[in-house]
């Protein structure tokens, strides 16, 4: 590793990364200038040999919503390395510098969609979710039964009621992004501009309950697509209407693609189980700061627990034994010198997700020691459901 030098990305290597992106990913060169390596959020970290970038990992910053709770987030992006340089180890380097100026920073997780699970495992990373393309006839979509309310166009100034809807949603449910800060920092104009299509429910009281965020494609024939980016429903009076609207494209797009989180609740209001996954992005999930991560979020006000427990392997150096004491809907984390149960990395980020129980975590070899205390843990992670509805 000597030969490698590992640092922050400059400007002076946008040119390179952007050579190194379209060797790694097939897409088309961009148009104009290289897109400066920390724009938009974005933090690039970089290996370089004799001068020139041959690995990058990008860590783009934003909040997640974990338990009712804002959750300071690395969401990673951009892993390349050149393929003469595969299989020199590059990558544990990367992350490891990068992982530890996001603690440094105040992250206590870090999430990014793996094309292959299994290379992020040994960085504490493990799937927890999926972002997923739903085909499905446009033709179920008009058979929803509606329960009344309306619907209408949306524009610009209906953004900020978009935002305020997403918000209602996304707090309710773990993983979903915030949508702010440096990597959304987008105006209402710009927003709308991005969608042909924005139509906005509302319940028979007159409240906006969701909105649709769509496009048409492939003409009006039997290639004609409904292309359906965003939809969000705080009330299943406004999914119905939504689901239905959409549904009056069926005669010159007889093909919906929707992006969302599979099982998503608009699935229940279907009329069959017609819906195959066109393309599916695995999201995985590493704890960064065990303390920061378990104090950072809201518990139940009931819940009263006082346990301790281990976890080895962690992506950064925060390895060891803690005792968490929750009380009034919130929780203190302090070391402690052993502890009975120990999780694996991965199943302590599968455990902070809430998708896989303690009796589960063993199954799987996660979760090793006495399982006296294993309801209560149990108790500390239900009652949400991963959903993710952004891709960066």
């Amino acid at each position: 590793m000597n030969e490698y030098e590992i640092r922050p990305a400059v400007l002076d290597d946008a040119e390179a990364l952007t050579v190194l992106g379209v060797e790694s990913f097939g897409y088309p060169r961009p148009d104009g200038p290289p897109r400066p390596p920390d724009a938009d959020g974005r933090r690039t970290y970089v290996a370089t040999w004799r001068g020139t970038p041959v690995a990058a990992v990008v860590d783009r910053r934003y909040d997640s919503w974990f338990w009712g709770s804002r959750s300071r987030t690395a969401g990673i992006a951009g892993v390349k390395v050149a393929l003469e340089h595969r299989g020199k180890g590059l990558l544990s380097p990367l992350f490891e510098r990068m992982l530890s100026d996001a603690v440094a920073d105040g992250c206590a997780i870090s999430t990014l969609y793996a094309t292959a699970p299994g290379i992020y495992r040994r960085f504490g990373y493990e799937t927890v979710g999926s972002y997923d393309e739903l085909v499905l006839p446009t033709a179920e979509l008009a058979a929803v039964r509606t329960t009344g309310g309306s619907v209408r166009r949306g524009g610009a100034c209906d953004v900020p009621v978009l935002r305020e809807l997403y918000a209602r949603w996304a707090v309710t449910h773990n993983a979903p992004l915030t949508r702010d800060g440096a990597s959304f920092a987008r105006t209402d104009e710009e927003v709308a501009g991005e969608h042909p299509g924005m139509t906005i429910a509302t319940d028979d009281d007159g409240r906006p309950s969701g909105y649709a965020l769509w496009s048409r494609s492939g003409g009006y024939g039997q290639d004609g697509t409904l292309e359906v980016h965003d939809l969000v429903a705080v009330t299943d009076q406004g999914m119905r209407s939504l689901l239905r609207a959409l549904g009056t494209c069926a005669t010159v797009a007889p093909t919906t693609v929707i992006e969302t989180s599979a099982p998503d609740l608009l699935q229940l209001a279907l009329p069959s189980h017609v819906w195959k996954v066109r393309q599916a992005n695995p999201y995985g999930l590493a704890v960064l700061d065990v303390a920061a991560a378990l104090t950072g979020r809201a518990y139940p006000t009931w819940l009263d627990l006082d346990l301790a427990f281990g976890v080895s392997g962690l992506p950064v150096g925060s390895d060891g034994a803690y005792r968490v004491r929750v009380a009034d809907g919130r929780a203190a984390v302090e070391p402690t010198k052993d502890a009975e149960i120990v999780y694996t990395a991965t199943g302590l980020a599968l455990r902070y997700a809430g998708v896989s129980s303690c009796a589960e975590l063993r199954q799987a070899g996660l979760l090793s020691g006495p399982d006296h205390d294993d309801e209560r843990w149990d108790a500390a992670f239900s009652g949400r459901r991963v959903h993710i509805r952004d891709y960066f």
